[in-house]
């Protein structure tokens, strides 16, 4: 696609389809469940706003789940030809990259929710597990912190020539290509699709997603997650494959930049869409 190397244009494919869940979703839809304006996203005259948010940060998580999921198996499934061809990966580990840290503490997440013991032996406060809990807790606080200042340091590093560099580079024509492509992928093509086959199953399948027509927080949510900027993390895949990092750090940095705007548009269309929808 536009003339962009194998292992561009997969890392380009994993920033189009993997988007950033949490941290944009989750305070969007707090504010917009706080708005008078948002009364048609109420199921009933016993619905609270609320209630509203609450339901949209559990779709929310459970997106980003699956999101972590399939990012952290397929997401690195889909680079490591990149990382294996510039032989960054040692041969022993070509075989098991995919069970990479990422991907085992989202399994280790939903074993948790999945087994009730469990999670009651975790919170139960004032034991030894409730304070491991605790650290592992603070521990991914600091995750997207340090996820930004190492996209930080990737960008200083883009303004330095640097003659150790290990994996593939790609011009600047070529990377300028790649993050054009990303921006139409993740905010125009992506999100008229979604909302093409969430208005598609509303009118004429109504039975196969029974809760997108009688709650309209979910096509909200759906559309929402569809619009967003790519993950942050997409640096950290980067990082864990050993190969451009640099090109990550430029279409993070375009896609957020582009994203202010683009966003507030997008979610001004799909807010109509919802109350059409929800009202008739």
């Amino acid at each position: 696609a536009l003339g962009l190397s194998d292992g561009f244009r997969r890392l380009c494919s994993i920033a189009v389809f993997f988007s950033n869940v949490n941290t944009i979703l989750i305070p969007i839809m707090q504010g917009i469940a706080a708005s008078p304006d948002a009364r048609f996203l109420l199921r009933d005259a016993n619905d609270t706003a609320q209630q509203v948010a609450d339901r949209a940060i559990a779709y929310g998580m459970i997106i980003g789940i699956m999101n972590n999921i399939l990012r952290w198996s397929v997401g690195v499934a889909i680079m490591r030809p990149a990382a294996t061809a510039a032989e960054i990966l040692p041969e022993d580990n070509k075989k098991t990259s995919w069970l990479t840290p990422p991907l085992i503490a989202v399994m280790c997440a939903v074993a948790v929710v999945v087994v009730s013991p469990v999670q009651k032996a975790l919170l139960a406060e004032g034991t030894y597990v409730h304070t491991l809990w605790l650290a592992i807790d603070t521990c991914g606080d600091a995750c997207i912190p340090l996820t930004l200042l190492g996209l930080g340091g990737q960008l200083r590093l883009q303004l330095t020539p640097r003659t150790d560099a290990t994996g593939p580079a790609t011009s600047a024509s070529e990377q300028k290509r790649g993050v054009v492509l990303v921006l139409v992928g993740r905010f125009l093509i992506v999100p008229a699709v979604s909302c093409a086959a969430l208005l598609a199953i509303y009118v004429y399948v109504p039975g196969l997603v029974p809760l997108l027509r009688s709650d309209p927080v979910l096509f909200l949510t759906l559309a929402i997650v569809s619009a967003t900027p790519p993950a942050i993390n997409l640096m950290t895949v980067a990082q864990q494959m050993g190969v451009y990092e640099a090109e990550a750090a430029a279409i993070l940095s375009c896609a957020y930049a582009v994203g202010v705007l683009a966003l507030s548009v997008e979610v001004s269309i799909f807010l109509w869409l919802a109350s059409l929808i929800h009202s008739t």
